[in-house]
C-alpha cells in the first residue's frame, strides 16, 4: 500500500510538468488562490506547513492532514475587498490513525452589478460569483512522512453564463514533533477549465503553483517561524514588462532580481501563548509591490491573526492589508463532533 502511495504521488508531480507544457489560462479561477480561513490570513495568505491542526488546512496542503483533526468541522467567512464576500466550510474524517478525508467547500460572491446594452441601456442587476468543492485523501507513509491527494471541482458564474473546470492538487508533508520542525511541498490547482461563459473559447489549463514550506518552532520560547516559497513553477511577474515591447519598456521599472525573487516569500511568525490563545503576524512581499502605491505603501502586505479556544470552541480572526484604501478580514468557527459525542457520553 505504501509503495503504491509513493508511486502515485510522483506520477502526480511528473504529470504537473506535463501540463504545463502548454499552459495558457493565467487567470483562470484565480479566486481558488485566496485565503479562506483566519488562520492562513493571518500568515499572509500562503502557508503549507505550519502544524496548526486547523482543518481547513488541508484545501492548501492535502497532506497537513493529522488524524487528530478526526470530526473537526469549520466554518469561516471572508470579507474580502468592495463589495465581494466569501467563506469556507471544513470537514475531516479519519477511520484510523493512519488514513483520512476531507471536505472543503469554498465560495466567493462578488455582489450585485448594474448590466447594460451595447446602447447603454439599463438592464436591470446581475450577480456573479464562483464555488470549489475540494475533496482530500491523505495517508501516513511513515512515523514522520505524511502525503495527501485532492480532487477539486470548480463552478463559475456571470449572470446566466456559467464555467465548469476541474482541478487536483498533491502534498508531502514532513514533521518530526521532537524538533518542532515540519517541511512540506505542494502542488496546486493544476487542471482544466472545459466549459467557459460564452460559446468558442475552448479549454483553457488553470495557472498551478508548486511551492515549498519550512515551519521551526523555538525550544524554549512559545515562536513558530515560517518561510513559504510561491510558484517554482515560475520565476517572473514583471506584468507590465510582459505586455510591453523592448522599445518601450522603461527600464527604471524593471524589478531586480532581489525584489523579484522576495515576491515568491511569505515569512510568517506565530506567537503560541498557551494551547488556549496564539498571535500571527506575516508579510507577504509580492502583495506589498503591486498592491501599494509608489509612495504610499504603509503597512501593505502585512497581515495579523489571533486565535482563542472557549469551551468547546476554536475562534480565529486576522486582517490582512492589501492596498492603501483596505484590506480583508477573515473569521473562522471551528471544533470537533467528538468533544459533543464525549459529553453526551458522559452524561
Amino acid at each position: 500500500m505504501k509503495l503504491k502511495m509513493v508511486r502515485a504521488f510522483y506520477c502526480v508531480v511528473l504529470l504537473t510538468f506535463t501540463i504545463n507544457v502548454n499552459a495558457t489560462g493565467e487567470n483562470v479561477y484565480r479566486f481558488l488562490k485566496m485565503p479562506y480561513y483566519a488562520k492562513l490570513a493571518g500568515l499572509g495568505g500562503s502557508n503549507v506547513s505550519a502544524q496548526a491542526n486547523d482543518v481547513n488546512q488541508i484545501y492548501y496542503n492535502p497532506a497537513l492532514f493529522p488524524s487528530s483533526l478526526h470530526q473537526s468541522i469549520s466554518l469561516s467567512y471572508v470579507n474580502y475587498l468592495a463589495d465581494a464576500n466569501g467563506g469556507m466550510v471544513s470537514y475531516a474524517y479519519c477511520p484510523d490513525s493512519l488514513n483520512c478525508f476531507g471536505f472543503n467547500f469554498v465560495f466567493i460572491g462578488y455582489g450585485d452589478m448594474e448590466g447594460y446594452d451595447t446602447r447603454a441601456f439599463n438592464l436591470g442587476q446581475f450577480s456573479a460569483g464562483d464555488f470549489a468543492w475540494n475533496l482530500t485523501y491523505a495517508r501516513y507513509l511513515g512515523a514522520n512522512l505524511k502525503v495527501g491527494l485532492s480532487l477539486k471541482p470548480v463552478y463559475s458564474h456571470i449572470d446566466t453564463y456559467g464555467s465548469f473546470g476541474l482541478a487536483f492538487g498533491v502534498g508531502a508533508n514532513y514533521y518530526h514533533p521532537d524538533w518542532n520542525f515540519s517541511a512540506s511541498m505542494v502542488v496546486s490547482d493544476f487542471g482544466v477549465k472545459f466549459t467557459d461563459y460564452y460559446d468558442g473559447q475552448g479549454k483553457e489549463r488553470l495557472p498551478w503553483n508548486m511551492q515549498i514550506g519550512l515551519s521551526k518552532g523555538l525550544s524554549h520560547a512559545p515562536f513558530r517561524f515560517s518561510v513559504t516559497y510561491n510558484y517554482l513553477n515560475r520565476w517572473n511577474f514583471d506584468y507590465e514588462k510582459a505586455v510591453r515591447t523592448n522599445s518601450l519598456y522603461d527600464d527604471e521599472n524593471n524589478i531586480s532580481g532581489g525584489d523579484m525573487f522576495f515576491r515568491h516569500l511569505v515569512f510568517g511568525v506565530e506567537a503560541l501563548v498557551s494551547k488556549y490563545f496564539h498571535v500571527d503576524l506575516a508579510y507577504n512581499h509580492r502583495r506589498n509591490r503591486e498592491y501599494g502605491l509608489p509612495n504610499a505603501r504603509g503597512i501593505n502586505g502585512f497581515s495579523f491573526g489571533a486565535g482563542f479556544k472557549v469551551y468547546k470552541f476554536n475562534l480565529d480572526a486576522a486582517f490582512a492589508k492589501y492596498a492603501p484604501s483596505g484590506g480583508t478580514f477573515t473569521l473562522s468557527l471551528s471544533s470537533s463532533i467528538d468533544y459533543f459525542k464525549k459529553q453526551r457520553n458522559e452524561e
